[in-house]
């Protein structure tokens, strides 16, 4: 029999904006929230002036959102604790109605996007009333950005767009806390109470988020002083992208800020994880004892990946958990260490399972025999990311698919195994599982990837007779070519061998430009192919190199299509062999 213990408690109290405006101040009377005319300026005045060129801010009513808006970096509710309470307990004012809209793009055109931008009309790019999006109805206040070219994918970049951003927010939440108690509760809708309790006796589970840490816009700033503030918080990429533990009133508390880039409609913004429907649901189940909520960062090195997921798998086993939950955003390179956190968790007889996006994107990009007990997070209908905000985020169908899964795995029930492709009757299937309480067999809802056997290729001569070709999955290609498209490209682009580096740019958004753009080398080292070609190490540099963009895109289409082109090429070219490089 559980026994029950009341760990913490947190009251959101929610106060209604019926109206927006501007004028002399920022303050609140009655149900409208007034906001300073000349608070851009200020926030401008206030920003990094290297990097923030200028800014604007704009009230986009409910009838408006035929509106066109640049993309949209992250959507955040407006709440501050009241005094003398802390991140996660005690009182939380918040606004209903009305939401923060960060969006931006630099002095070249270009937004400040990764994989896919959102850039559009408003009622388009947005799927409304999921977790981290904007509720049908709602006022929006949209803050732009416009930052100098060059600095889009570079940490700098878009932190500078928020932390100008958090200046209007910070006006804001003062406007909040200076109503009387009394004006406060009479303007207040409603009243959210929560409460973390520990059930002694039933499963101890962990829950997970693997948030993204490569850089550029793939960060997050955790544990800020206000929800979903800045100041005060810890970037989880300083921080080494190693576990911390947030108590789960923590986590929905704000005690995160996302800086990951909400173009695909995969990635979770600070309103997702300030109503992270996978911790609500947890919060209110009895049959699990949830000992807390880790968040884990995903870098951009492979050794450090593994590092981590051994990190987290001790973690788990140090607190004795007899389940864990995982869940990540986005879709691609993360999968490495989605897979290897199952993995390094179910390697220590603790049952696990997953929860992230799919769809028809194909199976998951790597496994092993752990990664069979996991939930899609696909929603489109047509099962793939699109440029949509939160239209493949998880919802709260989702969170409770994978605690029923989980529960089951734990009890000893066997999960059986996933279709071979993304099929919407398996999730029809589980949605009745679950209603049985349980009973019967889930599906896991995500195949794995079968990897083709290594061809072996011997080596027939010296490499100071062979012809050398670059072939790169880091977007490298010439300034002058076509960008490639970050959201989904299985194309690619020629080299000259006789190019200069001068010549050459990067479009890729999974990972921190800031090094490929200073030294292209880094990435794709043609100089130093050169020069090992001058001093005889090698016979000649090849004739042509290639470079596509290794962030997302049709899998068979790089199987089947653009892998068997780019080998035509080098065959054709007489290489003798590949120097292959990734981001």
């Amino acid at each position: 029999m559980a026994n029950t213990k009341k760990s913490s408690a947190l009251v959101r109290r929610n106060y209604k904006i019926s109206k927006v405006e501007f004028a002399e101040k920022t303050k609140i009377e009655g149900n409208i929230l007034y906001i300073e005319r000349g608070i851009c300026a200020e926030a401008l005045g206030n920003a990094n002036k290297d990097i923030v060129l200028d800014m604007s801010i704009s009230i986009i009513n409910a009838g408006e959102y035929g509106c066109y808006t640049d993309t949209i970096l992250d959507v955040q509710p407006f709440a501050v604790k009241e005094k003398g309470s802390v991140l996660g307990e005690g009182a939380t004012r918040s606004l209903s109605g009305v939401a923060m809209m960060l969006c931006g793009k630099d002095d070249d055109g270009e937004q400040i996007s990764e994989a896919g931008s959102s850039e559009g009309i408003l009622s388009s790019s947005v799927r409304f009333n999921r977790p981290g999006s904007i509720d049908n109805g709602e006022i929006i206040i949209k803050i732009d950005c416009l930052i100098k070219s060059g600095e889009r994918m570079k940490r700098s970049g878009p932190l500078a767009c928020h932390k100008a951003a958090e200046y209007i927010s910070e006006h804001i939440r003062s406007a909040v806390l200076a109503l009387g108690d009394e004006d406060f509760t009479a303007g207040c809708a409603d009243e959210q109470e929560f409460t973390y309790a520990r059930h002694e006796g039933r499963p101890k589970v962990l829950l997970v988020k693997e948030i993204m840490g490569q850089g550029a816009m793939h960060e997050k700033l955790l544990l800020p002083l206000q929800p979903c503030g800045i100041t005060g918080s810890r970037s989880n990429i300083d921080m080494g992208n190693i576990p911390l533990v947030l108590s789960p009133l923590e986590a929905i508390d704000g005690g995160v800020h996302a800086l990951t880039c909400v173009g695909p409609s995969t990635k979770e913004t600070s309103r997702h994880y300030f109503r992270d429907p996978l911790v609500m649901q947890a919060l209110s189940d009895s049959d699990i004892d949830m000992c807390g909520v880790a968040f884990v960062g995903s870098p951009a090195v492979s050794q450090q990946k593994y590092m981590i997921a051994e990190r987290l798998g001790m973690l788990a086993e140090a607190m004795d958990a007899d389940g864990v939950i995982i869940a990540t955003e986005g879709y691609g390179n993360n999968h490495i260490d989605f897979a290897a956190y199952l993995e390094a968790i179910g390697k220590r007889g603790i049952p696990a399972a997953g929860a992230t996006f799919c769809g028809n994107f194909g199976p998951l990009i790597t496994g092993n025999k752990f990664t069979c007990h996991l939930v899609d997070c696909a929603k489109s209908a047509t099962g793939l990311e699109n440029s949509i905000l939160a239209d493949n985020t998880m919802v709260e169908e989702d969170a409770e698919i994978v605690i029923a899964m989980l529960k089951a795995v734990i009890s000893g029930k066997r999960v059986s195994a996933p279709p071979q492709r993304w099929d919407t009757a398996v999730r029809r299937k589980n949605i009745s599982k679950m209603k049985e309480g349980g009973q019967g067999i889930f599906q896991s809802e995500i195949p794995t990837a079968t990897m083709p056997s290594i061809v072996w290729t011997p080596v027939t001569k010296p490499l100071s007779e062979m012809k050398i070709a670059l072939v790169t999955g880091t977007g490298v290609h010439l300034r002058d070519d076509k960008r490639f498209n970050l959201s989904c490209d299985s194309s690619f682009r020629i080299i000259p061998g006789d190019a200069l580096t001068a010549r050459l740019t990067v479009s890729h958004g999974g990972y921190d430009n800031t090094d490929a753009l200073a030294d292209i080398n880094s990435m794709f080292p043609l100089d130093r192919l050169s020069e090992l070609a001058e001093e005889g190490l090698i016979a000649a540099v090849a004739p042509r190199h290639i470079g596509f963009m290794g962030g997302g895109g049709d899998l068979k289409a790089l199987a089947n299509e653009t892998g068997p082109a780019i080998a035509d090429i080098l065959k054709k070219d007489g290489v003798d062999a590949a120097v292959f490089t990734a981001g």
